[in-house]
């Protein structure tokens, strides 16, 4: 679930790029490939790293090239926040200072494992993924494996456990079992030694600096209770909440949590046509009705438009920056956030004009042809 939370908090720019999936790279050519390759394949944009000692007779050679921008755009979410998730379970993230981010999430998931599975019986485990954003900040998320009838509650108990923990502080028992397990994390073994310089030649391409194994050990060593307890009530104006997209969440819930309820949709309310009915079309635009229920669609020159008794939902076509073209007749548009939908041409009367006029009315690089479902 943590890629998701990339795209959910930054969207389809930065670090949220890489991370919404693979239908980016659905249908790709090779004339797109091999561009891909040269453009990034060149000695700005490349290192080696060694667990011993250089060959002499190592020879690498790249083209030269333009140094990829180290910039990285803001996040689109900014305030405590709930999302609806295509993926299961419950997840927390959060931004918080690079420099305890290890520490924070061990003291965490001892707290969430102590109180959801010892005690409440939600859980069965913590992952703890972290994600470098820039130079002092990283994405923190801490992702649970609820059983699916448990999985509303793990989301209110989850997010009252954090909320608890950052009011009242960490247990000494949490504070000792991070320290002992970021010990154990840098015990230095060929595996340990060959993800550190894997991670000093990516900070190093990044411009960053890589702290010492020492280093890392004396912060450990250092950290307070106190400190980690600061740290997390800071973080937590940035708290990212997910939850699997079939359990019940209503609006009144996620308030109850102090989080703001994002249905995570690509479809919205269209408040400028909701007084429209089915049958009509705005400015004499054609509509495609549904051979099943009431509903209409129409594509006006800025919005794909459903029709739906007593309400009508919009997708605004400059937000859309992929789209999937399958064989099957249904078409996959895909947003700047990362939202998406499936349009079943077929579900609609004259769905071959359907089809035609809506894979028309996107510039043709965004278009590609996506395998059957």
């Amino acid at each position: 679930m943590s890629s998701g939370l990339l795209t959910g908090r930054f969207g389809t720019n930065g670090q949220g790029a890489g991370h919404f999936g693979s239908p980016t790279i659905t249908g790709i050519s090779r004339a797109e490939a091999i561009e891909w390759a040269q453009r990034w394949f060149t000695a700005e944009n490349a290192a080696v790293a060694f667990t011993g000692p250089v060959p002499g007779s190592l020879d690498i050679r790249l083209p030269q090239g333009t140094p990829v921008s180290r910039h990285q755009p803001g996040p689109v979410i900014t305030t405590p926040t709930l999302i609806r998730s295509q993926k299961s379970g419950v997840a927390l993230s959060f931004m918080v200072p690079s420099r305890n981010s290890t520490f924070l999430g061990e003291a965490l998931r001892y707290e969430l494992l102590a109180l959801l599975r010892h005690v409440s019986g939600l859980i069965y485990s913590v992952v703890i993924l972290t994600t470098q954003l820039d130079d002092d900040c990283c994405q923190l998320d801490l992702i649970l494996d609820p059983v699916p009838a448990n999985t509303a509650a793990t989301l209110r108990a989850s997010v009252a456990a954090v909320r608890d923990v950052a009011a009242g502080g960490f247990t000494d028992d949490a504070v000792q079992a991070a320290h002992h397990a970021l010990q154990a994390l840098f015990t230095w073994d060929d595996t340990v030694a060959s993800d550190y310089l894997t991670q000093m030649a990516v900070n190093g391409l990044l411009g960053r600096a890589t702290p010492t194994r020492q280093a890392l050990l004396d912060a450990a060593a250092s950290m307070t209770g106190h400190e980690l307890t600061a740290t997390l009530t800071a973080s937590l104006e940035s708290l990212i909440v997910a939850v699997d997209e079939n359990t019940e969440v209503r609006k009144a819930d996620a308030a109850a949590l102090k989080l703001t309820l994002d249905p995570y949709e690509i479809w919205q309310r269209h408040n400028g046509t909701d007084g429209l009915k089915p049958n009509e079309s705005p400015d004499g635009h054609q509509k495609w009705r549904s051979k099943t229920s009431k509903a209409a669609l129409t594509l006006t020159e800025t919005h794909l438009l459903k029709l739906e008794p007593g309400q009508t939902k919009s997708i605004k076509l400059a937000d859309v920056i992929l789209v999937g073209d399958r064989s099957c007749g249904c078409i996959c548009l895909m947003d700047r956030r990362g939202r998406s939908t499936e349009v079943h041409t077929d579900d609609w009367k004259d769905s071959k004009k359907l089809r035609l006029k809506l894979l028309n009315a996107f510039p043709p690089d965004i278009v590609r042809q996506f395998p059957e479902e």
